[in-house]
C-alpha cells in the first residue's frame, strides 16, 4: 500500500494511446478496428495504451514502470519485464554483428500463457576473442514440471471458494 500511495500521478506526456489499423503480416491481412461491423467508421476509441509510471520513494526514484495493453495484438501475454540499466561503453569490438551494445540485460517473468521466468543476458563468447552473444537462462514451467499447471483463473476461483485471500487485494489497496 505504501508503494501504491507513493505512485506519482500520471501525466499526459507519459501516456500513448492508439487504435489498430489494417495491415498485412506474413501474408495474412488483418482488418482495422473500424472495419468491425459493430464499430462506427469514425470511432476514435483507443485499442492500445502504454504508460510510464513512477514511484516517488528512495528505492524506485527515476525508475520507469512501463505498462502496455492492447486489443488484437499478435501475441497474447501477460508478463513483467525488468530491464537493467545499460552500462555505457563497449569493451568488446564493435563488429560482432548484432547491435548488442544497445541491448540491455533483462529479467522476464511471464504470467501467461506458458508461465516462465527467464533472464536475457549479454555474455562474452568463450575463447580468446572479444565477442558478445545474447543468451537466455530459462525456467519454463511446462517443460520442467510434467503435471498439469492450472491457469490463473482456475487458481483464483479455487482460492475464492476456499476463502484464501493472499491473491486478492485488500480494501486499502483499491
Amino acid at each position: 500500500v505504501k508503494v501504491l500511495r507513493s505512485m506519482r500521478p500520471i501525466k499526459l506526456e507519459d501516456v500513448v494511446l492508439g487504435q489498430y489499423k489494417n495491415h498485412t503480416r506474413g501474408g495474412v491481412v488483418y482488418p482495422a478496428y473500424v472495419d468491425d461491423k459493430t464499430v462506427p467508421k469514425d470511432s476514435l476509441t483507443p485499442t492500445f495504451a502504454a504508460a510510464a509510471l513512477f514511484i516517488d520513494n528512495a528505492r524506485w526514484d527515476g525508475v520507469p514502470f512501463l505498462m502496455k495493453a492492447g486489443k488484437a495484438l499478435h501475441n497474447k501475454r501477460a508478463e513483467i519485464r525488468v530491464q537493467f540499466r545499460h552500462v555505457p561503453g563497449n569493451l568488446y569490438k564493435r563488429n560482432f554483428g548484432a547491435d548488442l551494445d544497445r541491448a540491455t540485460n533483462e529479467l522476464v517473468i511471464r504470467v501467461q500463457p506458458d508461465e516462465a521466468i527467464y533472464l536475457k543476458i549479454n555474455n562474452k563468447v568463450p575463447g580468446l576473442g572479444m565477442k558478445l552473444d545474447r543468451s537466455n537462462l530459462n525456467l519454463h514451467y511446462a517443460a520442467k514440471y510434467s503435471k498439469e499447471i492450472p491457469d490463473a483463473y482456475e487458481r483464483l476461483l479455487l482460492d475464492a471458494i476456499e476463502g484464501e485471500r493472499r491473491l486478492f487485494i485488500r480494501s486499502d489497496e483499491l
